[in-house]
């Protein structure tokens, strides 16, 4: 594509040569060396029954893997880490009698490590209560941070179930670890929404064998995450993310299924000319829209999202795109002047209904994927355009979700991005045909049949053996790195700057006050804290510091 600003077409760092090919290996095995050292600190820790920092530093290990790619997508030795925890704690065992048929489980508790009031997850969560209301869903959150959002919490009572904020409760981790356990023998059926590196419910159901199963949606199916040996099945939301599980990550086969990402039953607030009038848009312009976390539309090399857009919005004068999420960058000024401010870029909105009932097109945000976004604007019958320009063995940074193939253009280089978008802008029929397709693909998405896939997914769960030692029975091979598809690219599209010391320090609040000082003393001798007024700070419990939240949170 020709930038407007620049004057050259966009190269994407997918670009292969020898030179970045080994750029990429040197990069995987520095971050797996650093993975490697905390995956040993973890082992030793235990080995001396220090088990709340066996815990810490498990933590701080996949919190690695997952801001750093490190050739991995799972670790057979954190995951004897997490069992060995579990095997050395004395956590209640739970005496109900495991269900059948999924049509005799009544009671399933949810467990998510936070919710946000922006983002899929909490979506997903509330959505899935809502869409089975024969049962009681319960909620518990690990680690407290924000506002509960309404929907969710509204979601939960509804259904007779309780919601419990784990980390409000006095004490540390491994108390937190006895908690849950107490809370779900009182279940027929586990599933986890948790954070990649949250320890504590796989503590918690290490030894599936003396739990209710438990199930882990693979929302985070792009990154390592902990949880194979912990989890009874995992529910995949795509077939790219059934594969790595299976390849990658060392899930039998048969505990590996598919679930549609679930979304709400589409239904207009409002016409769409009153939606524009609303947002002062005019009947006879196009409206393009991308709905994403800000994160998404980051490019770490060439234009930026926006620059993209030039081209097409200069040759079609009557259309403007709203990104919804992205804010407005410094790097987007540029594009937004070069097309007279038919480039609109918006913070994130809980719920950005309006624009989708507005726009004429949805665009994919990039070069992060949104895939219940996309589900969302196919709702409303909009015509899906997507940029997959990886090779195929890179899938799992495209799209493949349940509910979207057969319904969204994905294009395979910037020409053919340009001219969907083009064709879509300019040919009435092909859009309208198109929005069709979308609507009629994303039908398993929503509750009437989405309800069905629940039900199977959970009598083939409960058809399999519990699971024992799950740790132990995934291949060694998940700690080797790896360096061709899709490892090589995986840091350009979703690595992370965030400081460790940052997180390590965040992480110390989860500690009883023992395993607190000794960090703090650690931190100070490797020279991390300058002043007092840190140590003190971080000699502070997580549960007051949680509970701190939750009065500021009303």
């Amino acid at each position: 594509m020709t930038d407007a600003a620049h004057g050259s077409r966009f190269t994407h760092p997918n670009a292969t040569d020898e030179s970045k090919c080994d750029d990429s290996k040197n990069l995987i095995l520095s971050n797996y060396k650093r993975l490697d050292l905390r995956i040993a600190q973890a082992e030793q820790s235990l080995s001396e029954g220090m088990l709340e920092l066996a815990a810490f530093e498990a933590m701080l290990a996949a919190t690695i893997a997952t801001h750093a790619h490190c050739g991995v997508f799972a670790s057979k030795r954190l995951e004897l880490v997490i069992r060995g925890i579990s095997e050395k704690l004395d956590i209640p065992v739970a005496t109900k009698q495991r269900k059948t048929y999924a049509k005799d489980i009544k009671r399933v508790l949810h467990v998510a490590t936070e919710v946000s009031p922006v983002g899929g997850l909490s979506r997903m969560i509330s959505r899935w209560i809502n869409a089975d209301p024969d049962r009681s869903n319960s909620l518990a959150i690990t680690r407290y941070r924000e506002k509960i959002p309404n929907h969710l919490t509204e979601a939960v009572h509804s259904s007779g179930g309780t919601l419990h904020l784990l980390n409000l409760q006095f004490g540390s981790l491994l108390d937190w670890v006895k908690d849950l356990s107490r809370i779900s023998a009182d279940y027929d059926l586990i599933v986890l929404h948790t954070h990649c590196e949250d320890v504590l419910p796989l503590i918690t159901f290490a030894l599936g064998e003396k739990h209710p199963p438990t199930l882990l949606l693979n929302h985070a199916d792009h990154l390592f995450w902990l949880g194979t040996g912990s989890a009874h099945a995992v529910l995949n939301l795509r077939d790219a993310a059934n594969q790595i599980t299976r390849d990658r990550r060392g899930v039998a086969t048969e505990r590996s299924l598919m679930l549609p990402t679930l979304i709400d039953d589409t239904t207009r607030r409002q016409s769409k000319s009153n939606a524009r009038r609303s947002l002062g848009i005019g009947d006879e312009e196009l409206v393009l829209i991308s709905v994403a976390r800000g994160t998404k539309y980051k490019s770490r090399q060439g234009p930026s999202y926006a620059d993209r857009f030039v081209p097409v919005l200069n040759q079609n004068r009557n259309t403007r795109l709203f990104v919804v999420g992205s804010g407005m960058p410094e790097s987007w000024k540029e594009a937004e002047k070069a097309t007279g401010g038919r480039i609109v870029g918006l913070p994130e909105q809980p719920d950005p209904w309006v624009y989708f009932e507005a726009a004429d097109i949805y665009i994919d945000s990039y070069p992060f994927s949104s895939s219940t976004s996309l589900m969302e604007a196919a709702g409303y019958g909009l015509p899906l355009v997507t940029l997959f320009t990886a090779p195929d063995d890179a899938r799992i940074v495209g799209i493949n979700h349940l509910g979207l193939e057969g319904g969204l253009l994905q294009t395979r280089s910037e020409e053919d991005w340009e001219n969907a978008i083009t064709r879509l802008l300019t040919d009435d029929a092909f859009r309208k045909n198109q929005g069709a397709l979308a609507k009629e693909a994303v039908k398993i998405a929503q509750p009437e049949e989405w309800k069905n896939w629940l039900e199977r997914t959970y009598q083939d769960s409960l058809s399999l053996p519990p699971l024992r030692n799950g740790a132990a029975s995934m291949p060694d091979e998940t700690d080797t790195p790896r360096f061709g598809e899709p490892d090589r690219r995986h840091q350009s599209i979703y690595g992370s700057d965030a400081s460790l010391d940052n997180i390590e320090q965040d992480y110390i609040g989860l500690l009883s006050l023992k395993g607190r000082i000794h960090m703090v003393r650690k931190l100070h001798q490797n020279g991390q804290l300058e002043s007092g007024i840190e140590s003190s700070r971080l000699i502070v419990p997580g549960w007051l510091k949680a509970r701190i939240r939750l009065a500021r949170n009303g």
